[in-house]
């Protein structure tokens, strides 16, 4: 595999030098999210199935808990089920990144690679367990009886504020944790509370309109709510929402780029 220097120097615009990095390191990237695939299942007896039973064993523990709790909704098993992949794949991938430069050293040292790559990679390889869940998002649907809507075939363009919103988190807080122990053990603790934040147990329509207002600055608040409505309540989104939505996504991504890139220097020095 033939590496380049790093293609992002003298870029003005600023997502140009990030979608060239991305074309340039194709061939790492597949190579990476490979060894991250196996890394991840190494010596596991039921490898990739994990991707499917872990989601379906977290939605039976809080489908026993909160259905009972919460106002009574029908299927509540898929209701919590849609939103819970959307927040798994998120939370995650966020959690993944955090030493991501760290245990990368040997290569940073010895090949000139954009090490936002790093971050990239785990998110494309958690893409791969995220749609290895969807099997088990249509086995929960066949045991309950209750088929998925079409709308569920938006998923693909649904997903895309989720993964702008992930990558923008992960490259923020990996390189946080290069400079700062502390930010791993805080990330983990802001991430327990943010879950509670985010419609994944309850829905929007379960919250007073003063809390909803809120809650709707929360950036996971309309990505994981995206899921829900074409999964669950076989609604298609506001168009309006998804669009702004997905403009925040790329505003968050371009900041998160210019930080990163800010500190990428200096990520030697604390290492």
């Amino acid at each position: 595999m033939k590496l380049r220097g790093d293609v992002t120097s003298g870029i003005v615009l600023p997502y140009t030098g990030f979608v060239r990095s991305l074309y340039y390191y194709r061939e790492y990237l597949r190579q990476s999210v490979a060894r991250d695939l196996r890394k991840k299942y190494k010596r596991t007896t039921l490898g990739y199935f994990w991707s499917m039973l872990n989601p379906i064993l977290m939605m039976l523990v809080l489908t026993i808990v909160f259905s009972s709790l919460l106002p009574r909704r029908e299927d509540y098993m898929l209701y919590l089920f849609s939103a819970l992949l959307a927040w798994q794949y998120f939370a995650q991938t966020v959690n993944e990144s955090l030493d991501s430069i760290k245990s990368n050293l040997k290569i940073i040292q010895q090949v000139p690679i954009p090490k936002y790559m790093f971050a990239i990679s785990i998110a494309l390889s958690n893409v791969i367990n995220f749609l290895l869940s969807l099997v088990a998002l249509v086995l929960v649907s066949i045991v309950i009886g209750r088929p998925l809507p079409l709308t569920t075939l938006l998923l693909p363009i649904m997903f895309i504020p989720l993964f702008l919103m992930t990558i923008s988190f992960s490259l923020l807080f990996a390189a946080g944790n290069v400079f700062f122990e502390d930010v791993k053990h805080l990330t983990r603790v802001m991430l327990s509370a943010w879950y509670f934040l985010t419609p994944v147990l309850y829905g929007p329509d379960m919250m007073p309109e003063k809390k909803k207002f809120w809650l709707q600055l929360n950036p996971l608040f309309h990505p994981v709510n995206f899921m829900r409505e074409i999964i669950y309540q076989g609604q298609v989104p506001d168009w309006g929402i998804y669009c702004m939505t997905v403009a925040f996504g790329f505003l968050l991504l371009g900041v998160s780029l210019h930080c990163f890139r800010k500190a990428d220097d200096k990520f030697l020095y604390f290492i």
